[in-house]
């Protein structure tokens, strides 16, 4: 079971969802450029995305300095600045300023946050967290090139790990024998 269910880093399963580009979150959450950061979790990953005039960065929920959480930065002039001690990052998690230290420091360069790529495609941003040299192109899904206005996008939270509700979603003896086919009404379920 955990080795089929456990997605955090460093996981077999981890691992392999990782080489594939996945669903982060709907592009409507982050609205504009310089808005609030939003927070994310994926394969037992805390993140933090955030959009810029050039596209969505999303990076460690942790900034390296001091640990404080990115989700506070503030989103400026294409980086997010941490509001501990205001070191910026950029897109790619490399650090931009450096508030506390004297500009012909050059320490900024040396110092990263754990960023992944996106792409927005259909309406959804996409990221990539494998290993940057066996990042596939992304695919060509059909629903992703059609107009917004011929597409229909729900978002819900389903409590569980990801093949409890891969598998549940695919179980026809499950639906028809639970569920009978009948309307739930509010208050009232018929189960």
């Amino acid at each position: 079971n955990d080795l089929l269910t456990r997605t955090g880093p460093g996981t077999p399963m981890g691992k392999l969802m990782r080489r594939y580009w996945i669903p982060a979150l709907l592009s409507d959450q982050l609205p504009d450029p310089d808005g609030a950061p939003v927070r994310v979790k994926l394969l037992g990953e805390k993140l933090v995305a955030f959009r810029t005039t050039d596209g969505v960065g999303l990076i460690d929920e942790r900034c390296p300095h001091r640990n404080a959480s990115m989700f506070f930065g503030r989103n400026e002039e294409n980086g997010l600045r941490c509001v501990y001690h205001g070191w910026k990052f950029d897109r790619e998690g490399q650090c931009m300023d450096m508030p506390s230290e004297p500009p012909e420091s050059n320490f900024k360069r040396k110092v990263k946050i754990e960023a992944y790529p996106t792409l927005e495609r259909g309406g959804i941003v996409w990221t990539y967290m494998g290993p940057p040299e066996q990042k596939p192109d992304f695919p060509e899904i059909e629903w992703t090139l059609v107009p917004a206005s011929h597409r229909h996008m729900t978002r819900h939270i389903q409590e569980c790990n990801w093949f409890q509700g891969f598998e549940g979603g695919f179980d026809a003896s499950h639906l028809t024998f639970l569920h009978r086919g009948d309307i739930i009404e509010i208050g009232r379920a018929h189960v």
